[in-house]
């Protein structure tokens, strides 16, 4: 099959999918660099005399200010603004930059890591920003069960030798550990008032806004205004940042038209009705990755799925070409690989490697001996469009699918279950080291079955004792290369978006699309 027409409803429900997808994504790089020369911390150039007032569409409010509580997505664009991170990352390139920590240190075996606090920094009660605060907050939501619990599992104590030294001691190196710094693992909370019931809703924060409480309405607008004695005051051009919670992609579009928002995502389709003199659009092909996750890599439940020539097979199955302009209206791009194009690790060549065949891979389906085996998957909300197209490949080649319905949540417990041995996934970047982990490494938690190999472990066993990227890269890249070949996941396409920013304000947001104000720019 290699034509696709989606229907209206189709459309309806992927435009929805996407708007979820946009609450999820988290996208970088993983290697540390300097501001350039003439250039703030942010990666940004000075800011212009004119500040601006940013409002934006987000499709999710945060469920919570609690820094221990921190979802990364689009929930960052209120959290980050009232809670300063350690560490950033750069726009364009996903670079990590200095944040709060203006400088860091790895010891030899990556087992301390040694962070330096910029001074003058202050909280929004005019209390100083400490290493003891930042030591507080990491160690507050390494105990608290939460969504930041699990990204500091290899932390085993942090300490604050004097008011501006952070040192971070691991039971073993983290490649992940500075990535996370950029995030909600980076956030830094007050002390004197962490503990406090204002906390989720109102927290006092390092950050470059404070949330207005009399404008708030939680849940669906936000309303900050920016602290002028804030360390970086002179590089945030905005004034006031309004976050409102849209999820419905044609509001959204209709608050372009009627001034309520000036910078928010637009289905491209409706690209053409946005006055061009008027609108700065920016096109992103990659802020989240559609892959079917084959969950049984091992074959212990589905022998077939066990077998290199079916998993081959079925990666040969799929018409992403096919998929991406059918469903996606061609704003994405086509992959076999799970890494982010902007990352060091991306091998455009790899994208070759499977071609679109549907008679080799009948062949080597029925050769294998597992031609008739049927497979049942979750259906999930982010599935609804992609399953005709899926169920149709895995029936040219001799294979069946079965789709179950799973509730929203129950989603992710359908993956880890062990029912399943296929799962389809839209999931947003966090940097190539963190996905090849999360993927392919024996505790990740995309790998639910622990699903290992000799070469797996040797280029992991690397992987995990080189604290030195650049050292490493060979290594991510051979078991980039690896892992396409022994077909142990079916990348489909990377997802875009487009985004639409008016009053002289412009996206710039290209290999990270953390979701802060740092995303956007004033142009005139």
């Amino acid at each position: 099959m290699s034509t696709f027409t989606a229907t209206r409803g189709a459309r309806r429900t992927l435009l929805s999918a996407l708007a979820l997808v946009a609450a999820l994504t988290v996208t970088g790089c993983s290697s540390a660099a300097t501001p350039e020369a003439g250039t703030s911390p942010s990666g940004s150039a000075a800011a212009p005399a004119a500040e601006k007032d940013l409002s934006i569409a987000a499709v999710s409010a945060p469920n919570s200010l609690d820094p221990a509580q921190l979802v990364d997505g689009q929930q960052m664009f209120v959290w980050s603004s009232i809670l300063d991170t350690l560490l950033r990352k750069d726009p364009d390139t996903g670079k990590i930059l200095p944040g709060a920590a203006e400088s860091w240190a790895y010891n030899e075996d990556g087992t301390e890591l040694t962070l330096t606090l910029r001074d003058g920094m202050t909280f929004s009660t005019g209390d100083p920003v400490t290493a003891d605060a930042v030591a507080k907050t990491i160690l507050r939501s390494k105990a608290a069960p939460g969504n930041v619990q699990s990204r500091l599992s290899a932390v085993s104590d942090v300490t604050a030798p004097d008011e501006s030294t952070v040192v971070v001691t691991f039971s073993t190196f983290d490649p992940q550990f500075l990535d996370n710094l950029s995030s909600g693992v980076g956030a830094i909370g007050d002390p004197a008032t962490m503990d406090t019931p204002r906390t989720a809703t109102d927290p006092v924060g390092s950050g470059p806004f404070t949330l207005d409480v009399a404008k708030t309405v939680p849940g669906s607008s936000y309303v900050l205004t920016k602290r002028d004695d804030y360390w970086d005051a002179a590089n945030v051009p905005f004034r006031t940042l309004t976050v409102k919670v849209i999820q419905d992609p044609t509001a959204s579009f209709n608050g372009l038209q009627s001034g309520e928002l000036n910078a928010a995502t637009v289905q491209s389709q409706m690209v053409g009705q946005l006055n061009a003199d008027q609108w700065h659009i920016a096109t992103n092909e990659a802020t989240a990755i559609g892959y079917l996750n084959i969950l049984d890599r091992a074959g212990e439940k589905w022998p077939a799925l066990g077998n290199k020539d079916v998993r081959q097979a079925i990666n040969m199955a799929i018409d992403r070409e096919g998929i991406l302009k059918g469903l996606y209206s061609g704003v994405g791009k086509v992959t076999e690989q799970v890494v982010s194009p902007y990352g060091a690790i991306y091998d455009e060549s790899l994208n070759k490697t499977y071609s679109y065949d549907i008679e080799k891979a009948k062949k080597l389906v029925a050769d294998a001996g597992f031609a008739g085996e049927s497979f049942q998957i979750p259906s999930t909300f982010l599935t609804t469009t992609i399953e005709p197209v899926l169920t149709q490949a895995f029936s040219d080649i001799g294979l069946t699918l079965e789709w179950v319905t799973v509730p929203p949540q129950q989603a992710q417990g359908a993956a880890r279950s062990g029912d399943y041995g296929l799962y389809y996934q839209i999931v947003g970047f966090n940097s190539d080291t963190a996905d090849l982990a999360t993927i392919f490494g024996k505790e990740g938690t995309a790998n639910p079955r622990g699903f290992t190999d000799a070469k797996l472990d040797e280029f992991f066993g690397v992987i995990d004792s080189t604290v030195d990227f650049d050292k490493a890269l060979a290594t991510y890249k051979e078991l980039n290369e690896y892992v396409v070949d022994q077909a142990f996941v079916v990348p489909i396409n990377y997802i875009g978006s487009t985004w639409a920013s008016g009053d002289g304000i412009s996206y710039i947001g290209k290999a990270n699309t953390l979701s802060t104000y740092r995303l956007f720019t004033v142009t005139d």
